[in-house]
């Protein structure tokens, strides 16, 4: 019963496996899985029944093909499955699952804290501080723009999507959100938010928040006409996927002036960063460290190991991912 560990997980999978019944030479752990060439991975996971894959592993019918018929379950080790393609998961019974829990808290810390670096302009600062040609204290030096009273605007009000939110009420915020349907908990007060369309929101946005998925519907959603519509003092920060922002128009909007500036933990294609961003004053960019705690990620190896263990002693996950229609 090979189980495939195709990433270094925090924690250690092994030992939960091991505790769980299995053999230890049925856990296979590759740490560099995601750098081996195609030809070489199918060739590792061949014969496999599970494997635990990092989002930078494409999980494609190629693959599943590869692993063969005793592949039962792919847990992914994320939240988003952007890199599975969950139609040919189903056509050949293979079930996917993900770890959406400890995801949440720590990607809505990092949501805020570019929102706050970003709206306070923290890059430029540190930058000047650290010169060595500060001269000291000056009243229009590095002017941001005040948040609190102001109008947030998450757009894809999941789990992260709600727990940014409920984060403003600290800065009394006026809250909206979209998403395709209602979320009655994010209208109750304190946070009172509203739900609105992206081009209803945005104009009034003094902070967008991309928490979305990524699917056909959501690449480049943050495209040049988008991004036109936010306001000139906004700021927008994204801890979704890479492609839900185009990030030539995100540059070119900030290189003219149009948005106040931006915070990326995601990228395009990464690892690479568009150039211009990387030289932008008003950008903060962050290498992917959303859900990054200790605490955290060691939650998600331990529900990744429990949706791997249900799935093959025929119980239904936890966390078990099912095809979206809207995808």
């Amino acid at each position: 019963m090979p189980i495939h560990v195709l990433l270094n997980c925090v924690g250690d999978p092994t030992r939960m496996l091991v505790q769980a019944g299995l053999a230890t030479d049925e856990v296979i752990v590759t740490p560099n899985a995601a750098e081996l060439a195609a030809s070489d991975l199918h060739r590792l996971i061949r014969g496999a029944t599970a494997i635990l894959a990092p989002l930078t592993i494409q999980i494609d019918g190629d693959l599943l093909d590869a692993a063969g018929d005793d592949l039962k379950v792919v847990a992914n080790y994320a939240v988003g499955v952007d890199n599975i393609d969950l139609e040919a998961c189903s056509t050949r019974g293979v079930i996917v699952c993900n770890g959406p829990p400890p995801m949440v808290e720590p990607t809505a810390d990092i949501a805020w804290a570019l929102v706050l670096a970003t709206a306070r302009r923290l890059r430029e600062g540190i930058t000047l501080a650290e010169s060595g040609s500060w001269r000291g204290y000056e009243p229009d030096l590095l002017l941001g723009h005040r948040l609190t009273g102001g109008t947030l605007l998450v757009v894809g009000a999941g789990r992260i999507g709600a727990a940014v939110a409920r984060r403003s009420i600290g800065w009394g915020m006026t809250v909206h959100y979209t998403a395709r349907s209602e979320k009655p908990h994010l209208h109750e007060p304190p946070i009172a938010a509203s739900r609105v369309t992206l081009e209803e929101g945005l104009p009034l946005a003094d902070a967008v928040v991309l928490t979305t998925s990524l699917n056909s519907s959501t690449r480049h959603l943050m495209n040049e006409r988008t991004i036109g519509m936010m306001k000139p003092e906004a700021v927008l920060v994204n801890v979704s996927r890479g492609p839900v922002v185009d990030e030539a128009a995100l540059a070119a909007a900030l290189r003219d002036g149009r948005i106040h500036g931006a915070g990326l933990d995601v990228f395009e294609q990464e690892p690479r960063i568009h150039p211009d961003l990387l030289t932008a004053p008003n950008v903060i960019v962050l290498p992917h460290i959303g859900s990054a705690t200790v605490e955290d990620r060691t939650d998600l190896t331990r529900i990744s190991v429990e949706n791997i263990l249900a799935v093959l002693a025929e119980k239904e996950p936890a966390f078990r991912v099912r095809i979206d229609p809207a995808s």
